[in-house]
């Protein structure tokens, strides 16, 4: 079986992509995860059906996101060979994330950018526990050694 080389892949076939993406960690550092949306209540006064309104800035990210190749549409699969089933999993597994680990966080990144088009609240948890911004950060940091070595 060949060995898959996690620099390569860093550094040529995502790297445009990482890039990409790279520019949202100022926003996801300056909002510390908060403030991503807000309650929209209706023109005409209060209303009985409320629904997020999101940042804009929120809204070009996962629009951008969802078009890059870190998209994976069976990221379940990633959570279930990695055996993640709580938040706190999925957050250690974030931080202490090596290249090896790059598959689990495209997983982790896809369920936030994929389930938040029918699942609004699932952008603002991605934005809220960090994940986003820990996902970019990593994978920054990862091609960046990747370059080095």
């Amino acid at each position: 079986m060949d060995e898959v080389n996690y620099s390569e892949l860093l550094t040529q076939y995502y790297a445009d992509d990482i890039d990409a993406l790279s520019k949202y960690i100022q926003y996801f550092e300056a909002r510390g995860g908060k403030d991503v949306a807000s309650d929209y209540d209706g023109k005409q006064g209060k209303s009985d059906l409320r629904f997020p309104v999101f940042d804009s800035m929120l809204l070009r990210f996962t629009d951008e996101a969802s078009k890059t190749k870190l998209m994976d549409p069976n990221y379940m699969y990633g959570y279930r060979s990695a055996h993640i089933s709580t938040v706190k999993q999925e957050s250690d597994a974030i931080i202490h994330s090596q290249p090896k680990d790059l598959d689990l966080l495209k997983a982790i990144l896809s369920r936030y950018v994929l389930e938040g088009r029918y699942k609004g609240s699932r952008w603002i948890e991605g934005a809220e526990r960090k994940v986003f911004l820990n996902i970019l950060v990593q994978l920054r940091d990862m091609k960046k050694e990747a370059i080095i070595h």
